[in-house]
Parts: structure tokens; C-alpha cells; sequence
């Protein structure tokens, strides 16, 4: 691919770029003309118009991790986004794993809906993207941006990075021992569904039974985060006593 160096991970072919606007614009772009396939990825080194959930900035300046992963999953058009818990969950089993070997102490947890944090400030967060034809997933762009080395210093809900922690890793090992745990839970998923997804989501769930603010855009719902259910929809106990199902939102 023109201007990019590519090399093979196990079963990736990664496609690294030095400046890009966007991995996940090219990934689409790339995928929907049938360029690129199944379990290839877009990664660079800085973004100069990363996107985050809801047309959001994402700032990329280098030394960050960016990259997207393009995926063909023959499932129904409404288990597309449990894609984003899968992805969530091996990133934080990553981020674990790597605090672990280095000794460092912190609480890495995952943010519904698609966000990570340590010691419940934001450190990652995922695009999904997707095109439909004919009622079928044509194909999937799984987009993560993780705060390695800088974070940005204002945002809606509080940032971090890895480099506060002193953790020292290089946004290509990162990406590599990332790929190896999603490839694990991402076939687990295929094969067994979202219920053990869910669990594992569970287990480090920000805010799980706890009160809780979620912004509707326009309203703000508050309430006892009870659990996530079989749709990755947010389950909160209102103060009224109600059952209410969040389908969109942010947790504040």
C-alpha cells in the first residue's frame, strides 16, 4: 500500500502509516472499494483528524496508539456493537497485564459504553463503524485510540495516559499483545455469544451497583447502574423506583 510499510502479525496484516487524518476514514474508504479484508489494519503514528463516538475530536499527536481494524463477521446487523465490549475487554486484560509485569498499581476498569479507564479517569476509547447491505454486516471497522504517552488535558470526562503511571511500552508492542488477547475473546464470542463477553464485562464495570449519571444529550438520567443487559443496553434503578434501559448515552 502506497506510503505504507507493511508487515505480518500472526494472523494481521498491519499497514503502518506515519501521518494519517484518519485510520478509521481510510479503513472504511479502503474496505468498502474492497482494498483491504478481514484482520488488516490501519495504525499511525498521528492522527490530524481522529474521530472519536459521535463525530468527537480525538486528539492524536504522536506517541499515542491509532489504529483500525477492519473485521467481516457473518452476524446479524443488532450484534454489531457487541463488538465494541469485546474489544473493550481485552484492552483492559491488556492494560492489566502490562501494569502487572511492571509493577505498578491501579484500577483499570471499563467505561460504558466504550471507553477505558485507570483510576476512573479515560486512557482509551473505540469507533465502530460498519456497512449494511441487504440486511447483512458487509463489514466492520473496529477504531481504539489509547493514550500512551499524552492525554489531552481538557475533556468531558477526565483523561489520562500510561506514561502517568510510569508505564514505559512502545505503541507497537501494544498493539500487538492487544491483538492477541481480542483474537481469544473475539472468536469466544463468535462461537459462544455475548453472555461471556458480558461477564467479563461485568467484572470491571465502572460504577456497576453503584449511583450514577448518564447524559441523554438533552436530559440527564440518574440512578443505581444494576447491570448491562444481553443487548449491552445500561439497566439503571431509578431514584423513583423505575426500571429504565439506556440504549445511548454517556456515563458523566
Amino acid at each position: 500500500m502506497k506510503d505504507s510499510q507493511n508487515y505480518q502479525f500472526k494472523n494481521y496484516l498491519i499497514h503502518h502509516f506515519e501521518e494519517l487524518d484518519s485510520t478509521n476514514s481510510l479503513a472504511f474508504s479502503l474496505a468498502e472499494n474492497k482494498k483491504i479484508f478481514a484482520n488488516e489494519i490501519i495504525v499511525t503514528n498521528k492522527q490530524n483528524k481522529g474521530r472519536g463516538r459521535l463525530d468527537r475530536k480525538w486528539e492524536s499527536p504522536i506517541g499515542n496508539l491509532y489504529f483500525s481494524l477492519v473485521l467481516q463477521p457473518k452476524i446479524a446487523v443488532e450484534k454489531i456493537s457487541q463488538i465494541s465490549f469485546v474489544a473493550i475487554c481485552a484492552l483492559q486484560m491488556v492494560v492489566e497485564k502490562i501494569f502487572k509485569q511492571q509493577k505498578i498499581t491501579a484500577q483499570i476498569q471499563n467505561k460504558w459504553p466504550n471507553d477505558l479507564l485507570i483510576d476512573q479517569k479515560k486512557v482509551a476509547g473505540i469507533l465502530l463503524e460498519s456497512k449494511i447491505s441487504n440486511e447483512n454486516c458487509e463489514f466492520v471497522i473496529l477504531g481504539i485510540g489509547l493514550n500512551i504517552d499524552s492525554n489531552p488535558p481538557q475533556t468531558l470526562f477526565g483523561a489520562t495516559n500510561m506514561k502517568n503511571f510510569s508505564c514505559e511500552i512502545s505503541p507497537q508492542k501494544l498493539l500487538e499483545i492487544f491483538l492477541e488477547e481480542f483474537e481469544n475473546l473475539y472468536e469466544n464470542w463468535l462461537n459462544f455469544g455475548f453472555e461471556n463477553i458480558r461477564n467479563l464485562w461485568h467484572k470491571n464495570a465502572y460504577n456497576l451497583n453503584s449511583q450514577t449519571r448518564i447524559n441523554l444529550d438533552k436530559s440527564i438520567v440518574e440512578g443505581i447502574f444494576q447491570e448491562m443487559d444481553k443487548d449491552g443496553n445500561l439497566i439503571i434503578k431509578s431514584n423513583d423506583n423505575s426500571i429504565k434501559k439506556i440504549t445511548f448515552g454517556d456515563i458523566c
